[in-house]
């Protein structure tokens, strides 16, 4: 490098669920000992000084007694985190021991993880989030603590050395002992679980009218609302809503693991996540734990940790109306920004909701077989956290009520009984027709006004309806919108090009609570 007192060393800086590739810059000069650590340095980096300090010691090394400064570059973002140690110490050490250590080349090696006093390496908080950020950066080779090795093993396209002491990242570039490179695995190559894990479809008897609808919501990521009485399966079919949606692809995959890497439930997982996210968030929870947030280090919410996947919201007016009214903007926008002192991220929150709710408090109103005994005014309490806007963002709404005992009859039979493998197919190849007009996540529900006109051309007849609907309900402009990306879901599902009366009829049917 020209100066053997000073070296760069990469690693990695966490904001949100953005990664930054940081550089630490280690100088020793002659002078009064000191120990300066620049950067913009967070709490627990400016207390890395004292640990980075008793782990050389401890590991066998001399202290250097000059001026050190270490800088991380850029020096204008604030840097949080423990897992500065090792670079730093590495750092400190390339300068100290002259002609000794051979850095690895700048650019494609990279080093984290927190020091003990003793000198060994501790698990180290959102590893994988970091390695995937580091990926991004053009990073082959990454030293990390021994006990991460397992959360990022599976990660493709990486060699990871595995460090469990100080002196053994030390040993290794100065030629002294040599670490084993672990090779990253390959997407996918562990045995995915069935995706009807959560039972199948078929299981459930009767309520094919209710399949269908959440056949059309997975096809095209339409948001679906269920409403019936108690006992009918609300609960039962959204917990088998993500046994019909596609696989994951590896970008999607990559996008899921960084989110839940920071949010802290990556601890019994390892590599990549391969299964879409199914979250259901009990009435109960705060506002913080729907959208996210935090005070020092604002975390994903609910509502993140769905993206790319389901969110089921049962019980939907036990929720605070202010809870479910900050549901409307990431509904509509499917990302959240997060601002606090100090902070601003932006949270991605791509997910198909499917909600369910009884008809009045006591659940019973409408159905036959039970008496209501709520009041007007008590229903008028009950629905009132649902605000209009809420619900006109819900694509698809659906009235459920009990199954018959003929229907028992038929599904015995085996008549007229979708099961999940029959509806995995359909959705697959709607989205596949979808793909081919929008790309790999153009889904209708999140078509364009400029898409649209190139991909919802409707019949006259199917025009005549919409408008006539239009009028005499009374639909808003979004609904109206929505309409039209449901039939052309619809159309996809039955393979027909052209939007036709019957598709448009279907979809003004799912407009019932809006």
């Amino acid at each position: 490098m020209g100066n053997d007192r000073f070296s760069k060393i990469l690693t990695v800086s966490v904001n949100g669920l953005d990664t930054e590739p940081v550089t630490v810059e280690t100088d020793l000069t002659s002078g009064l000992p000191a120990f300066s650590l620049v950067g913009l340095p967070g709490s627990a980096v400016r207390e890395s000084k004292e640990r980075v300090r008793a782990a050389i010691t401890n590991s066998g090394y001399e202290f250097p007694l000059r001026r050190i400064t270490v800088n991380l570059s850029p020096a204008d973002t604030r840097k949080e985190g423990s897992h500065f140690d090792l670079p730093i110490a590495v750092g400190i050490l390339a300068g100290a021991v002259k002609g000794k250590i051979n850095l690895p080349c700048s650019g494609r090696s990279a080093f984290f993880g927190e020091l003990s006093l003793d000198g060994a390496l501790t698990r180290t908080a959102f590893a994988v989030a970091m390695v995937l950020g580091l990926q991004e950066c053009g990073v082959e080779h990454i030293f990390l603590p021994s006990e991460n090795i397992r959360d990022v093993e599976e990660l493709p396209g990486l060699y990871f050395y595995p460090v469990s002491a100080l002196a053994e990242v030390v040993g290794h570039l100065i030629g002294m002992g040599e670490i084993a490179p672990v090779r990253g695995g390959v997407f996918g190559r562990r045995k995915k679980a069935e995706p009807a894990a959560a039972g199948d479809f078929f299981d459930v008897k009767g309520q094919e009218a209710v399949k269908r609808a959440l056949l059309i919501a997975a096809a095209g990521a339409h948001d679906i609302c269920l409403v019936g009485p108690p006992g009918v399966g609300k609960s039962m079919l959204a917990k088998r809503m993500p046994g019909i949606l596609p696989p994951l692809s590896e970008q999607e995959s990559r996008e899921i693991t960084r989110i839940h890497s920071i949010a802290g439930e990556q601890k019994e997982r390892r590599g990549l996540l391969t299964e879409r996210p199914f979250r259901t968030p009990h009435h109960s929870a705060t506002q913080a734990a729907i959208i996210g947030g935090g005070a020092a280090r604002p975390r994903p919410g609910e509502l993140s940790l769905a993206h790319r996947g389901v969110l089921f919201l049962d019980e939907l007016p036990e929720f605070e109306r202010r809870t479910l009214d900050m549901l409307r903007q990431p509904l509509e926008d499917r990302y959240i920004d997060l601002s606090r002192v100090g902070f601003k991220g932006r949270y991605p929150c791509d997910f198909l909701l499917v909600a369910a709710m009884n008809p009045c408090p006591c659940g019973y109103f409408g159905d036959p077989s039970h008496e209501c005994r709520c009041t007007q005014a008590q229903m008028q309490k009950y629905l009132s956290k649902l605000s209009g806007p809420l619900l006109d963002r819900i694509d698809i709404h659906v009235r459920m009520g009990a199954v018959g005992e003929a229907e028992f009859a038929e599904a015995k039979g085996g008549r007229a009984c979708m099961g999940t493998a029959q509806m995995r197919a359909t959705v697959a190849a709607a989205r596949a027709r979808q793909e081919e007009r929008g790309g790999a996540w153009a889904p209708n529900a999140r078509l364009t006004a400029e898409m649209m006109k190139r991909h919802c051309k409707m019949e006259k007849e199917a025009e005549n309806i919409m408008r006539q609907s239009y009028e005499h309900y009374a639909f808003s402009v979004r609904s109206r919108t929505k309409i039209i990306k449901v039939a052309r879901t619809i159309a996809d599902v039955e393979g027909a090009e052209t939007i036709t009366a019957a598709h448009i009829a279907e979809a003004v049917a799912y407009r019932g609570l809006a």
